[in-house]
């Protein structure tokens, strides 16, 4: 019963084995011509390039360092991820209403998009109707999409790169934005540590009454060496009169006198310093001096924290411009003028191949079993 069987089947398929080539074949051709609807493509071409005007299409970008290369590739990935992403058929279905394009009568029946199509079903279908490739060498990236009409398909091309450039901008902005804070807020504290130490000097002298301590002290000291000075010069006189008068002259009574003035003063020119006075407080010149000295060095460290501070927020600033990055369009969306799908003589040609293999394996398979 089955040799039968297959000797039946046998039959008809060497009697009928070029219908079953060529009419599948014809049905295919008839569909494609008479019924396909012709889909056109619109194409566009964008670079990302940087404010400073480095971007990977000009040639000399090729002789700098592999980092920089890979950052103007990484850029240019990541437009293609946003433009093959579901939050930009999102924002086409709102703005083009794509869903809607993709349903029409300009459709057939075949190349619509269903009507039960879910979401993950509408995102593939929009897949398979755009194309976003990155060339590897110049980082230009280009962009195809198709439509049943070629100004629609124009539409969406323009709608991608227009909001491929507002997604790039964001970037930039929240970038740029986030380092400057950053820069700003750390500024801010080095300033306010600067106001603080200014502050606390300023109040340093005013509760002591003293403007500069450190020059106070240094006029008590130079008048205690000026008054050492004239001490020695005095001795020095009293040594000699000594070797010429004896110890109860006038003169000798005149320089002993002297001296245990000068004495008194240089006595009283050293407490100064060392002494707490009225005015001071509750702290000597020495003590004073001392305090003021650390003041200064924290004001004189907070000015140089300050200026080093000023420096990087207007480096960050010159910085986070030069790395702005900017979508330039090198090629315009355009206007298509012929479909360019279906592609008829390719498609009928890979048919074609297709049904030979097929009725190749069928041959090979009955062929078997009827050696069995």
């Amino acid at each position: 019963m089955v040799e039968k069987n297959l000797n039946t089947i046998k039959a008809f398929i060497l009697r009928r084995q070029k219908l079953l080539l060529v009419l599948p074949w014809l049905i295919y051709a008839l569909y494609l011509v008479l019924m396909a609807a012709p889909q056109y493509e619109s194409q566009s071409q964008l670079i990302v390039k940087s404010s400073d005007g480095t971007s990977s299409f000009d040639p000399s970008a090729l002789m700098l360092s592999s980092v920089a290369s890979s950052g103007l590739s990484n850029d240019s990935d990541l437009v293609e991820a946003f433009m093959l992403s579901s939050d930009m058929l999102t924002y086409l279905d709102q703005e083009l209403n794509l869903r809607e394009h993709y349903r029409s009568d300009e459709a057939d029946l075949f190349s619509a998009l269903s009507p039960f199509a879910t979401k993950e079903d509408f995102l593939q279908y929009y897949l398979s109707h755009i194309d976003v490739t990155v060339d590897s060498t110049s980082s230009v990236i280009t962009v195809k999409t198709r439509g049943f009409t070629p100004e629609y398909a124009q539409k969406i091309n323009q709608a991608m790169v227009s909001r491929a450039e507002a997604f790039i901008n964001e970037i930039n902005n929240d970038l740029a934005k986030s380092k400057l804070t950053f820069a700003r807020q750390e500024h801010q504290i080095v300033e306010e540590k600067l106001q603080a130490t200014k502050t606390e000097l300023l109040q340093f002298q005013a509760k002591y009454n003293v403007l500069d301590p450190m020059a106070e002290g240094a006029a008590f000291q130079q008048i205690a060496f000026s008054l050492e000075a004239t001490l020695a010069q005095k001795k020095a006189e009293l040594n000699t009169l000594s070797t010429m008068m004896s110890g109860n002259a006038p003169e000798m009574q005149n320089i002993k006198r002297q001296i245990s003035a000068i004495q008194r003063q240089i006595q009283e020119q050293k407490q100064k310093l060392s002494d707490k006075d009225g005015r001071a407080g509750d702290l000597s010149v020495s003590e004073l001096m001392a305090q003021y000295s650390n003041m200064k060095v924290e004001l004189e460290l907070a000015i140089q924290a300050y200026s080093a501070s000023l420096v990087s927020l207007e480096n960050t600033r010159v910085e986070t411009y030069e790395k702005l990055q900017h979508l330039v369009t090198v090629e315009r969306p355009t206007l298509p003028e012929d479909n360019q799908y279906p592609e008829i003589i390719y498609n009928l040609a890979l048919f074609g191949v297709i049904l030979l293999l097929f009725y190749g394996i069928a041959r090979i398979v009955v062929a078997t079993i009827r050696e069995l």
